[in-house]
């Protein structure tokens, strides 16, 4: 019996009647009556509503009866494509063929529309919502809008209801392959300004009336333009032109080259065969689809995307992307307050160097209330300001602030070297370097200036937040907040607790997290807590064979099957290679001998090398001659015994395995899911892979290091 349980989308028609076009169908797509606040999406149900809405306006249309049809959504919404939770359930799965053909045909149908049809995109249109757009001759959109794009790719799908065809026809060969192959992995939307320099909409217009003014006249042009190019027996709206190259034309050319565009030092073509390797079959086929639209017909075209659609929703590779799809959802930041939070009126920030000034703009933004940050040095001080107050401009830049809102937040900010002037913060969040000692210091400093019910919040990324409260006489306001670098782009914050952290305390932290739009992972005071405890077994894994002796560049290209962002020297030359080295040790110390503590990568640090060299045309930076100079004293050892390649993976794979069930046993972090946003969002874990959990079940990984599945019985009832 299927569980899933639709929330049907609606098409109100309309007609409105304008002075350069007749009669126009007015189409509005609008959620379930007393469902304001849900997005319309396409179900089952819904693409009935939506196809069956349309193709009732053409039916007019070829009666003589309108001249033309429009089609716009509600509130902020025009339709934000299939409802992903229809793909959680396996029987409601199955519908998708039957939409993908509903769609499609209804694609082949407008393109013999006689009169000329607009998509006004009033709001965020995504995935099979864009492609409905894709239907219309001419597209505007409101200059506010935000959310549009084709993110299937990311979902282990593509764009299926004509996307995939139809989109190069729209923005170009050039703009449509990085919407459809490199967007989604970057998790990139466009606005309505940057849509307007692609091509996707052709002009701005604030609402529907306004948007058919512009429509008329693009119309007019248009017909203008084609006048002379269809056959006179051809009963179709003469200003639309034929939607895929011609084989040998220059169009089809220009495709062609856009597929074969390098990527760094690769090809795209290089480039989706590596992705594919690593679980991400989605974007292989995209390409593979758009090789093939030259010389093809539309219903061609549309017949093999249909056939891709279908097999890879029936793909490990889709179920995987739609369970991190789905943790996205569910951990986003909430609408509304987390209960029991206090009240901020003023927030301070101890340290004023380069991570403090970036959170310290970013505390102003989501919080809008004064911030004080305050250090020992006047220059780093006074840098650190005009450092908040660019970041703040650079968010303004974006569109993400207006220009009176950001002056407002710039002159909120404030710096100091004067202790007394974090009196009255109701928060103070520490940055200053990572040495236990030094943090001490400052919260010992800060509790004698501050309300006994005030926060002190600690940025450390693996120093004990128990020790660091040790010493003061109210360790039950003391939490920690982990912000990643960079602080602006990256989205996840874990939220520590000791065992003294009290609820307020607590759910203020998590409310700070909230007002500053990130994602919170709550994580128990634990070395390295989540993401940097579990990057720092597979650091460690990697260092023992370079330890032992091993190729540098076999050692460096071994995991690439995980899928990461970067390879493991890269994200040491990131991280820098003191702090890991230190994190390493501390790691070592604490957690025992499954930590490896490399002299090698002591070695480096102090030798001030990288472990890889700068390069702007190659994809994985080539690794440094230092490395091998620097780890050759363990070049006597047998290195048949020394696993690289597919043995050093499988060996860091059970090690990742090892580790989280330690940590959920432990009580370190309560769910997988939990871990799985933690590597998705703080380490780059790629989200075609669904999480690290459910990748490390599929490689069975889990099995091997703790005898059952992450997604089954024993750790699931955690839950």
């Amino acid at each position: 019996m299927s569980s899933y349980i639709e929330h049907v989308t609606r098409a109100l028609a309309t007609d409105l009647e304008h002075p350069a076009l007749g009669t126009v169908a007015v189409l509005t797509f609008a959620p379930p009556e007393g469902q304001e606040r849900r997005p319309a999406t396409l179900g089952p149900q819904s693409i009935d509503v939506v196809t069956g809405a349309i193709s009732d306006a053409l039916d007019r249309a070829d009666a003589g009866e309108i001249g033309a049809i429009a089609m716009t959504g509600t509130g902020k919404v025009f339709l934000a494509g299939a409802d992903l939770s229809m793909f959680t359930d396996p029987t409601a799965a199955q519908n998708v063929g039957p939409m993908t053909r509903a769609a499609h045909d209804l694609q082949m149908r407008v393109l013999s529309s006689p009169v000329p049809i607009l998509a006004h995109l009033n709001g965020v249109a995504l995935g099979g919502g864009l492609e409905v757009a894709l239907m219309a001759d001419v597209r505007t959109a409101a200059p506010e809008v935000r959310g549009l794009a084709v993110p299937e790719t990311s979902l282990g799908i593509l764009p299926g209801w004509g996307g995939t065809t139809l989109l190069q026809s729209v923005v170009g060969p050039e703009n449509a392959v990085r919407m459809i192959l490199e967007d989604p992995a970057r998790d990139r939307q466009l606005t309505a300004e940057q849509a307007l320099d692609s091509g996707l909409v052709d002009a701005l217009a604030p609402d529907l009336e306004s948007a058919l003014d512009e429509f008329a006249a693009l119309v007019a042009a248009r017909l203008d333009q084609n006048a002379d190019e269809r056959p006179a027996s051809d009963d179709a709206w003469p200003g639309r032109p034929a939607p895929l190259p011609a084989a040998d034309t220059p169009e089809a050319e220009e495709l062609r080259d856009a597929l074969d565009a390098d990527h760094g030092a690769e090809t795209r073509r290089t480039w989706t065969a590596r992705l594919e390797a690593q679980g991400a079959p989605a974007t292989a086929r995209a390409l593979d689809l758009l090789q093939k639209l030259p010389g093809s017909t539309v219903a061609e075209a549309l017949a093999r995307e249909g056939e891709a659609l279908s097999d890879l929703v029936s793909s490990d590779a889709t179920s995987a992307s739609l369970y991190s799809a789905e943790l996205l959802r569910r951990g986003k930041p909430g609408r509304t307050p987390v209960e029991g939070a206090r009240e901020l009126r003023k927030v301070g920030v101890a340290g004023a160097g380069l991570m403090a000034s970036q959170i310290a703009a970013q505390l102003a933004i989501g919080l809008q209330v004064p911030v004080v940050m305050r250090d020992l040095d006047e220059d780093i001080a006074a840098k650190g300001l005009a450092g908040a107050r660019d970041v703040v401009a650079q968010t303004a830049a974006r569109g993400r602030l207006d220009e009176d809102t950001a002056t407002t937040i710039a002159a909120s900010l404030s710096a100091t070297t004067d202790l007394a002037e974090l009196a009255g913060c109701d928060l103070v969040i520490e940055a200053v370097p990572e040495v236990l000692e030094i943090k001490r210091s400052v919260f010992a400093e800060l509790e004698s200036v501050l309300d006994a019910d005030a926060l002190l919040v600690t940025n450390t990324s693996s120093l004990s937040v128990t020790d660091m409260a040790r010493d003061l006489d109210h360790p039950q306001r003391v939490v920690g907040l982990h912000f990643f670098n960079p602080v602006a782009k990256m989205p996840l914050v874990e939220v520590i607790h000791t065992e003294a952290t009290d609820e307020a305390t607590l759910a203020t932290g998590l409310e700070v997290v909230r007002r500053l739009r990130k994602f919170a992972v709550r994580s128990a005071d634990a070395p390295g807590f989540v993401v940097n405890r579990l990057l720092f077994r597979v650091l460690g894994g990697v260092l023992a064979p370079l330890d032992a002796g091993a190729d540098p560049d076999e050692v460096d290209a071994s995991l690439d099957a995980l899928g990461m962002p970067m390879r493991p020297f890269t994200l040491l030359d990131l991280v820098g290679l003191e702090v890991a080295d230190h994190v390493g040790q501390v790691l070592r110390d604490q957690l025992g001998e499954r930590f490896h503590a490399s002299p090698g990568l002591s070695a480096m640090a102090e030798r001030k090398a990288r472990f890889t060299e700068r390069s702007k045309d190659s994809v994985h930076p080539p690794v440094s001659p230092t490395v091998a100079e620097t780890f050759g004293a363990g070049a006597g050892e047998d290195l048949s015994q020394v696993p690289v390649g597919d043995a050093l993976l499988e060996k860091v794979q059970d090690g990742l395995a090892e580790e989280i069930a330690l940590m959920l046993e432990s009580g370190v972090v309560q769910e997988v899911e939990q871990v799985d946003l933690a590597l998705i969002l703080g380490a780059g874990f790629p989200r075609h892979r669904g999480g690290i959990t459910p990748y490390l079940d599929q490689v069975g990984a889990s099995q091997r290091a703790t005898g059952e599945p992450f997604h089954g019985e024993r750790f699931t009832r955690r839950s």
